[in-house]
């Protein structure tokens, strides 16, 4: 058992008693071997998404990489074992395999997340897109009771009385590109 370590130097022991080199530390965080190095030696440190993700990562609580006094954790001797020297009954074990594997399932959300997206966008584009084309191959001039005249994509629109697809097309568009933003800003964070 260590005390009184530095941040860096925490992360530093941790990651040998893991038995993990800076480049592989760096590839389960997502960062480059270069920021490792740099919060080993105390020249940066990660932010706090990246702090969080970083104890994770190393099987330690936020107390042990942040306060002073803390004891290192011991390091299990079968690489599945739960690397948390922190849970003391089965109901706390079970609850942090759940959150550690839920990394993982997370990941896979967010992809299937992304895919639901790109392919609402396309079927909401490609309406959008179907409708201007044969408003384009087949024009309308409609005169409304007020005397407004309509053409293009939203005069085909009236005269066809496709208002309803129109506005679903573009709702699933705008559906689209809100779940895909979502998706890559979380994936970002």
């Amino acid at each position: 058992m260590r005390k009184d370590l530095q941040l860096y130097g925490k992360i530093q022991a941790r990651r040998k008693a893991l038995g993990l080199s800076q480049e592989e530390l760096a590839q389960r965080m997502g960062v480059s071997r270069q920021s490792v190095t740099k919060w080993e030696t105390g020249l940066s440190a990660p932010d706090l998404d990246r702090l969080v993700e970083l104890a994770d990562t190393l099987g330690v609580s936020l107390d042990y990489l942040l306060r002073d006094q803390v004891d290192l954790p011991d390091v299990p001797a079968d690489p599945g074992e739960s690397t948390s020297a922190f849970a003391e009954t089965p109901a706390e074990e079970k609850v942090e395999k759940s959150v550690a594997s839920s990394g993982s399932e997370g990941t896979a959300a967010r992809h299937i997340a992304l895919a639901a997206g790109v392919l609402l966008f396309l079927i909401g584009a490609g309406g959008l897109l179907t409708m201007w084309i044969y408003s384009e191959l087949f024009p309308v001039q409609l005169v409304d009771g007020r005397g407004g005249v309509h053409t293009g994509l939203w005069g085909y629109v009236l005269a066809r009385d496709v208002k309803a697809l129109f506005w679903a097309a573009l709702a699933a568009t705008a559906a689209g590109l809100a779940l895909v933003g979502c998706c890559l800003r979380r994936g970002r964070s």
